[in-house]
């Protein structure tokens, strides 16, 4: 990593060289003196996947580092003779913070929902607490320097300017000994706090990761001996496997059961490493000699501890109140299909919860575990309470989950232009919008910017963050901006009646990217027949050429550079189409598209316009059209609406709804095999707007629009 990364390697020689102004101050041998306690707090984070780790699995990884910090670790008699003598006890004990630096309880885990979590780089250190207080750890599912399970910054390097880079990064199935890790890496965050401690590797400054273990070289502490370093663990071919250095004299047998090597069969600090670390704790490069005096632990808690959440644990902190958080795969489903949610709280142990589901069967639930299924359409509201002794918290999202009405918004073929709201439900309003961090770039119609200067959907990426405070979230926003991502879904459409679907689509976008290999922002498109609870890429063409099912690359962009301004296309020229074909089934009476905008740090702003599902129109089921049905007067300026058809050997059923699914009028006419005419009850004086008349006879079923004036 040192060799790719200038900056890394330039706080690596920083380091070494606070490391000689310590040579000459060692206090202890590793294995008595002073003692240290320093205050920890995790961020968990996650988009609710195996990397949203449990608190026991927390809790296991503090044990362990403090083991291996204390020189308490039971595989330390595996040392082998050279270094049986050379197990340092460095007298750091790890504590889980018990106040946050708002003065709030904490039990020292926070889990933060966010796509950085995929990130897994510096700016994904999301959320600091003050590093003068708090040894921050995150937790993440992906760290993004190749090949690491994990990373520090030395404090030289977070002195000054780079003080946000200071803490530990580690991928979920890094972080102890259970759960989604395991007892073979437990000693990666030992070996990340040894950096955060100012250690270097035991091979000082040679890149394994990029370069193996090729040179033999040194961390300049007098009782490590020099190594080429290790990626793995060579147990059965001790000694002559261990030795590598200095062979013409005989060799040396590496360290390589080192905490500070990369062969997964570490064992222990030497004394003079923890020498070293005892420096960096009283000195001030990364403010290490604020973290452990007694103001600090004071202020966050970690002395004078309450009672204990888990009883007989003393890593659990005093009983807080809980922080209430709920999850589903679903967000958009079909009537009366059954949804899992799960309580995702933290902060505390839960003795109370209830759900309250919007029109759901159960309306209401206690268990941490609810399945629940909607059958009225339109956007639920969740709500979730959580309590304990403590106190209690309540998290309610009235726009959380979207129940498709049984009847389409549409029939196709079908236009979505993007120019009216309602407009016989190919309007905007039928549009779904999708931005699940609820951050600050979503989908809205804006005016004047759509193809042919229309209305066009606006994914407002872009954001002047010149007047915002360093160091603020707003500060990092584009740093941060990678791997968002925003989905619009259309209407519904009935296409079960439609054969050769082509769909076109209009888009425009530039980049803030100068070079084609940065331009790693996405666009992908997807169908789906079952409301939005599954959902297929397709396989899209630009300008007539076929790019695949990822438009990236050069492909995405339309306009060319987006100059880091607010980019809005202002010609035709700046538009490009996009296509793609569509094969029909019964099963599309419900079918929706979905556009998927994957950003990266360079994004900017994205225009989608003109959505037009061509094909060719079939006839309906010959049951329905026997009825022969006739809906007059339609459009209607509020009065009745009549019937005309002809009954076959069942009754006839019509049921009116708004655009939001709910029912205004129902109404059975028992008539058989007989022509009927019928003013239907309840329908006349009825608001200007889209309408739905759904007929159903016997087990045919047709929709039908009804437009008041």
């Amino acid at each position: 990593m040192l060799d790719a990364d200038p900056e890394l390697k330039a706080h690596y020689e920083a380091q070494m060289l606070l490391r000689s102004s310590y040579i000459g101050n060692t206090m202890q041998n590793g294995k008595t003196g002073p003692s240290y306690v320093i205050p920890v707090v995790f961020h968990i984070l996650h988009e609710y996947g195996n990397e949203n780790i449990t608190d026991a699995q927390v809790y296991d990884a503090v044990n362990v580092f403090n083991r291996e910090f204390n020189a308490a670790d039971a595989d330390s008699v595996d040392l082998v003779a050279e270094f049986q003598n050379l197990n340092g006890n460095a007298n750091v004990t790890f504590k889980l913070a018990a106040i946050d630096p708002f003065g709030n309880c904490t039990n020292g885990i926070e889990h933060i929902y966010s796509h950085e979590s995929r990130s897994g780089d510096s700016y994904s250190k999301i959320n600091q607490w003050n590093r003068a207080e708090y040894l921050n750890i995150w937790v993440v599912e992906i760290v993004g320097t190749p090949g690491a399970a994990a990373y520090a910054t030395l404090p030289a390097g977070t002195d000054g300017s780079g003080f946000w880079r200071d803490g530990v990064l580690s991928g979920h199935t890094y972080v102890g000994s259970i759960g989604t890790a395991s007892p073979f890496v437990e000693s990666v965050l030992t070996h990340e706090i040894g950096h955060y401690l100012g250690l270097p590797h035991t091979f000082g400054n040679s890149d394994l990761i990029t370069n193996g273990p090729t040179i033999c070289n040194d961390d300049g502490i007098a009782d490590t001996p020099v190594t080429r370093g290790h990626q793995s663990c060579p147990m059965g071919t001790y000694p002559a496997g261990w030795i590598d250095c200095d062979t013409s004299n005989g060799g040396v047998v590496e360290d390589i059961q080192n905490y500070m090597d990369y062969s997964y069969c570490d064992r222990h600090f030497t004394p003079g490493q923890c020498d070293y670390m005892h420096n960096t704790l009283i000195g001030i490069s990364g403010q290490r000699n604020n973290l452990w005096t007694d103001t600090t632990l004071m202020a966050t808690g970690v002395i004078n501890l309450m009672t204990p959440q888990v009883p007989g644990d003393e890593l659990t902190v005093p009983l807080c109140a809980p922080i209430a958080d709920f999850h589903t795969d679903k967000k958009t489903i079909c009537s009366g299909t059954i949804v899992s949610f799960s309580d995702e709280s933290y902060n505390a142990v839960i003795t109370e919860r209830l759900w309250t589901f919007e029109d759901g069967t159960p309306a209401t639930s206690t268990s941490a575990n609810a399945n629940v299924s909607f059958t009225s359409p339109g956007w639920k509201k969740i709500t979730l309470t959580v309590s304990n002794a403590a106190g209690s918290d309540t998290r309610e999202d009235d726009h959380y989950l979207f129940v498709s009405p049984a009847y389409p918004d549409n029939n196709g073929p079908t236009y979505f232009d993007m120019e009216e709201v309602v407009d016989n439900g190919a309007g905007t309003g039928f549009f779904l919008v999708q931005n699940p961090e609820k951050n600050y770039g979503e989908f809205n119609v804006v005016n004047n910017y759509g193809f042919d200067g229309s209305k066009a959907f606006k994914l407002q990426t872009y954001y002047d963050n010149s007047s915002d405070d360093p160091y603020t979230d707003g500060f990092f926003y584009n740093n941060r901006l990678g791997l968002s991502v925003d989905n619009l879904i259309t209407p519904s459409i009935n296409l079960s009646n439609t054969s050769a679907v082509t769909v076109t689509f209009k888009y425009a976008y530039a980049t803030n990217a100068t070079v084609t290999s940065d331009i790693t922002e996405s666009l992908r498109v997807f169908s789906t027949k079952n409301c939005g609870e599954s959902w297929t890429p397709r396989v899209v063409s630009i300008n007539g050429q076929t790019v695949g099912s990822t438009i990236s690359g050069n492909d995405i962009v339309t306009a060319g550079y987006a100059s880091n301004s607010d980019f809005a296309p202002t010609t035709n020229t700046m538009w490009s189409e996009g296509s793609f074909t569509y094969t029909t089934s019964a099963q599309d009476n419900l079918t929706r598209f979905k556009f998927e905008f994957t950003a990266s740090d360079l994004a900017s702003n994205l225009f989608i316009d003109n959505i037009n599902v061509t094909g060719v129109l079939g006839v309906e089921s010959a049951e329905i059209m026997d009825l022969e049905l006739v809906i007059y007067p339609n459009p209607t300026n509020g009065e009745a609406i009549n019937v005309s058809y002809t009954a076959q050997n069942e009754e006839t059923q019509f049921t009116l709804r708004d655009v939001n699914g709910k029912v205004l009028a129902k109404q059975v006419i028992e008539t058989t095999n007989s022509s009927v005419t019928q003013k239907l009850n309840n329908t006349q004086n009825l608001t200007s707007g889209c309408y739905f008349l759904e007929v159903k006879s016997g087990d045919f079923v047709t929709t039908k629009k009804v437009v008041v004036l």
